[in-house]
């Protein structure tokens, strides 16, 4: 099934480990996701790529088990953040905000 990328928040759970790719070398949802993707909101901070590796820099964190992260402000996730459930990262300060590594479930930081 095609799966389309129309936000970087598409992008960003497409490089995560909610998606893999088949021997055939074809991007699937992980069998584990049941055919549901994550729904991933982020603001306009994150509107472009560029943008998107200031958020991710090290590599998209753990979505595979995540139905919902919203992010509203500037952050800088970590390599080794696992984000399970539903998390929101909200930062109204413009300086961006670390998140260690760490798993993070059904959590508000």
């Amino acid at each position: 099934r095609f799966a389309p990328v129309k936000t970087t928040g598409d992008l960003l759970a497409l490089k995560s480990d909610a998606y893999e790719v088949t021997p055939e070398h074809c991007v699937t949802l992980a069998p584990e996701r049941k055919g549901v993707p994550p729904i991933i909101k982020l603001d306009g901070s994150y509107k472009f790529c560029d943008q998107l590796a200031t958020l991710i820099p090290d590599g998209a964190p753990s979505l595979l088990r995540c139905t919902k992260l919203t992010v509203e402000g500037p952050f800088v996730i970590e390599s080794g953040v696992v984000f399970q459930g539903e998390v929101k990262l909200i930062n109204p300060s413009d300086q961006p905000r670390t998140v260690p590594a760490g798993v993070y479930k059904d959590a508000t930081l």
